[in-house]
């Protein structure tokens, strides 16, 4: 898993994100395309181009937030059409690609509706759900908006139970005893009591049996209703209003958060509170199976599920978001079963990848050195409040590596080489003149091995800044509000000063390296310590040994009163300070000249020259924003003053590119000549892997991939064996993409571009000719769709809801005209002799009972059946 694009044209939280369908022809006038809409907590609704990262349009109704929004999934005419529910019952269908009202619906009869869920078999059906119950539109179009009102669905709870599974007695009386996962999200959804006779709004409570946690219409099946409590799932017939199965959760597994039913097999992907995900599917359409389950996420405190989508148009991978920002992919993979009874085994749940995120704000990051071997990556090191560092690659955008240093917040880093980072933590603070207990160490990243190098014994100033020596074998520390100190890398001990007395209180200091010459003509080096004091005087100290010395014949010791510097960094033969008043101070030791620039920007908080050689540019950071300045002119290049977020660190990354940190928990790169949109580090020369996914390509380069691929050539963009097997789930490793027939790789270029329609298509032409040869037609499961189903599974569906109507409360009106449906519905498909025996069970204090049974003397004499008359005389 890889990051391919960021989107943040959102100022405020998202709450809403829907990927664009791809159920379409596509062809030269109907392109392929990556489209998102997301929607804020304003009410603010954005449509990006992924590929371009750009916004296509931005659209709002109102302030207050959107209640569920959707893609219309009938994409033959337009792909545009973007069904959006604001507050008040209103239903607005937008075109997305330029931001108009196409209608207004506003529905009278209901003051709040919370989702709605468009039938995928048949377009003029919306399922809505309120707290009240649940809601049906029947006339829905997109050329219009319905003058209709919505008809309240409601169905007897008593179904039939699934055998399959254990009994586990009644549900939890008690709901909050329940997770805080599942008590959250039953509160945030509410009570929806779906028996014929609605009790009011005052009477809904948590410890109802009958709590709807999730209802929406089955992909797989035509007419059916999906229903999740917290411990089964029940699936209700529309044809017949009443449940006709009932999948119940074994006791011990934990309750149901939220499933996902597919479309090309009648199965549900199910996420549970504990974060454990688990895969149920019908095996002969009364019996449902559960493939093993998934190891529980280990959850720490107050972590929990998001929630989980699945892939539409393979449907065999499922992502499930946790709160902490963590995303986990799963992989369906089917096998061959090892047990001819069960069927449960041919599938298993894989973890395949795994997205770690940014940690919480506050961050501080610092761009590590360029690698001396071209076979290894630079890193960006990012240190948290929480006292973790994460090494983010940057030539992927991924987290390399991940370390725990100490439970303080992370305050600064530095690289000393490759393969060693300098860190210093100590606890946030509210106040400027807290004391602090403060910690520097050093990690090694090869070994994740961290070494403490200083802990201070008690309360002391918080820690300013850390610089590294040039010959990276000491390092220096400043203070808040104390004397400086000097420490040695290798050996991690500290360094005396000679005249301990005459140490300044630095409050800013800088490296430098003096090059000269010795008595016998060679070259000599000398790092020296530049320090600033409280009035702006200079001094220089050098490194004897385990004693610092002053040096007072250097050049840099000098009366020169500059201010309060507040930082100082140095490159070639200048060094560039600033002070409390926001002004820019460039000083040339040598030629005693210093140049001022007075900015009035206020406090400069650091500032960072560019790696690239030859140059001078130097990024200033403020409080309010960071400008970029050539030091050899002391002009102005570039300026970025954020509205929506501040930042907090930066760094160099590459000699053009910054690092921002930010107080909005992202990290922007930016090319310091366009601070309009983020960049990535890397030159488009150094991508030299295959690109897995064909949205990331243009236009013409995609036709030519899936050319490629229905070719059958291994030269293409996306026909590489390692991308193909990727791309599709259960892939046989030993296909040659050659030799396989065409039907393989129409549907294989399906899968590949995410083409819902092609993909779908070919599925259903791999069922319609079973002559025709084919190497994925086992390893990819078929669809089990109503409407492809054959006459005996048809039967099969109709007889399983006649027997649950059955079971349903005696005398009950709904189950009489459920019953009277089943009758006719099998007396078409021609089972007569099976309604004849339907209508003689029926009791004969029921109402219409004579008129019943005038239909069972008629069916008897039409079939030539001999039926006992004295069963008939008993009933009458």
């Amino acid at each position: 898993m890889t990051k391919v694009q960021t989107l943040d044209h959102h100022q405020h939280l998202v709450s809403h994100v829907k990927w664009a369908r791809e159920n379409y022809c596509h062809g030269p006038r109907q392109p392929y395309s990556l489209r998102l809409a997301s929607a804020d907590i304003r009410g603010n609704l954005v449509v990006y181009d992924v590929y371009k990262g750009t916004a296509q349009s931005r659209f709002s109704d109102s302030d207050a937030p959107i209640c569920d929004m959707a893609w219309h999934w009938h994409q033959d005419a337009t792909q545009d059409m973007l069904l959006v529910l604001h507050p008040g019952s209103n239903l607005v269908l937008w075109n997305a690609s330029t931001g108009t009202i196409i209608w207004r619906k506003t529905y009278q009869r209901v003051d709040h509706l919370e989702s709605f869920d468009l039938d995928p078999h048949q377009a003029d059906r919306v399922l809505f759900i309120a707290p009240d119950g649940v809601w049906m539109q029947n006339d829905f179009t997109l050329f219009r908006a319905s003058n209709s009102e919505l008809r309240r669905v409601a169905w007897h709870p008593n179904g039939k139970t699934d055998q399959s599974a254990p009994n586990n007695g009644p549900l939890p009386k008690d709901l909050n005893q329940s997770p805080t996962s599942l008590r959250s999200d039953v509160r945030r959804r509410a009570a929806r009591f779906l028996y014929r006779s609605t009790p009011t709004a005052s009477t809904v409570a948590l410890d109802d049996p009958n709590l709807v946690a999730e209802i929406f219409f089955h992909r797989s099946v035509h007419d059916v209703l999906v229903a999740v409590y917290p411990r089964q799932i029940v699936l209700v017939s529309l044809r017949y209003l009443c449940p006709y199965r009932t999948i119940t959760i074994d006791k011990a597994s934990a309750d149901l958060l939220s499933i996902l039913p597919l479309r090309q097999k009648d199965g549900f992907f199910c996420l549970h509170t504990n974060g454990c995900l688990s895969f149920r599917h019908a095996v002969d359409r009364k019996r449902y199976e559960t493939v093993p389950q998934s190891e529980s996420t280990r959850l720490m405190k107050q972590c929990k599920p998001y929630g989980f989508v699945i892939d539409p148009v393979g449907e065999a991978k499922c992502s499930i978001l946790m709160n902490d920002g963590r995303v986990l992919v799963w992989s369906l993979h089917s096998g061959a079963s090892k047990s001819a009874e069960s069927s449960a085994k041919s599938f298993r749940l894989n973890l395949t990848h795994s997205l770690t995120p940014l940690p919480a704000a506050p961050l501080i990051l610092q761009a590590g050195p360029r690698p001396s071997n071209p076979d290894r990556s630079q890193f960006l090191a990012v240190g948290s409040g929480k006292g973790n560092v994460q090494l983010y690659n940057l030539s992927t955008n991924d987290v390399g590596r991940e370390y725990f240093i100490q439970n303080n917040a992370v305050q600064g880093l530095k690289w000393i080489t490759e393969d060693l980072l300098l860190v210093f933590h100590y606890p946030n603070t509210t106040t400027p003149t807290a004391l602090v207990k403060s910690e520097v160490s050093i990690l090694n990243i090869i070994t994740g091995a961290v070494r403490s190098i200083r802990k201070s014994p008690s309360d002391e100033s918080p820690i300013r800044t850390v610089k590294v020596s040039p010959t990276k074998e000491h390092f220096v520390i400043t203070f808040k509000n104390g004397v400086p100190e000097v420490w040695s890398i290798a050996d991690g001990r500290k360094l005396v000063w000679h005249r301990t007395r005459a140490v300044p209180q630095a409050t800013a200091a800088e490296w430098v390296r003096v090059v000269g010459t010795d008595m016998g003509g060679g070259v000599t080096r000398q790092d020296l310590i530049l320090f600033v004091d409280l009035n702006g005087l200079f001094q220089a100290y050098k490194v004897k040994g385990n004693i610092v010395h002053e040096d007072k014949t250097s050049v840099f010791a000098t009366q020169t009163t500059i201010g309060h510097i507040t930082a100082m960094c140095r490159k070639r033969n200048k060094i560039v300070m600033g002070d409390v008043d926001g002004s820019l101070i460039k000083w040339i030791p040598s030629e005693s000249m210093a140049e001022t620039k007075n900015l009035n920007r206020g406090w400069i908080k650091s500032i960072k020259f560019s790696p690239k050689e030859r140059t001078m540019w130097a990024a200033v950071l403020f409080n309010d924003g960071l400008d970029v300045w050539e030091i050899e002119t002391m002009e102005l290049i570039n300026q970025l003053k954020p509205k929506q977020f501040k930042v907090t660190s930066l760094d160099w990354v590459s000699g053009t590119h910054l690092a921002l940190c930010c107080t909005d928990g992202t990290i922007r790169i930016f090319d310091f000549r366009n601070f309009h949109s983020c960049s990535s580090a890397i030159n488009r020369e150094a991508l030299l892997d295959r690109v897995s996914s064909a949205y990331l390509l243009s236009h013409e380069a995609l036709w030519k991939a899936k050319s490629s691929v229905l070719l059958g050539q291994y030269s293409g963009i996306l026909s590489d064996r390692k991308v193909i097997g990727e791309g599709i789930a259960n892939f046989p490793q030993s296909s040659n993409l050659e030799q396989m027939p065409l039907i393989d790789r129409c549907l294989a270029s399906a899968l590949l571009l995410g083409d819902e329609s092609d993909y779908h298509f070919w599925k259903a032409c791999m069922r319609a000719m079973p002559w025709t040869k084919s190497v994925l037609r086992e390893t990819v499961n078929h669809s089990d769709c109503s409407f492809l189903l054959n006459k005996e599974a048809l039967k099969e569906l109709h007889f399983d809801v006649a027997d649950s109507t059955l079971k349903c409360a005696r005398g009950s009106l709904g189950r009489l005209d459920c019953l009277r449906r089943c009758v006719q519905d099998l007396v078409a498909f021609g089972e007569s002799s099976r309604a004849v025996e339907y209508l003689l069970n029926l009791d004969s204090h029921e109402p219409r009972y004579y008129e019943d049974c005038l239909k069972y003397v008629c069916l008897s004499v039409c079939l030539s059946v001999c039926i006992s008359l004295v069963s008939l005389i008993g009933n009458l």
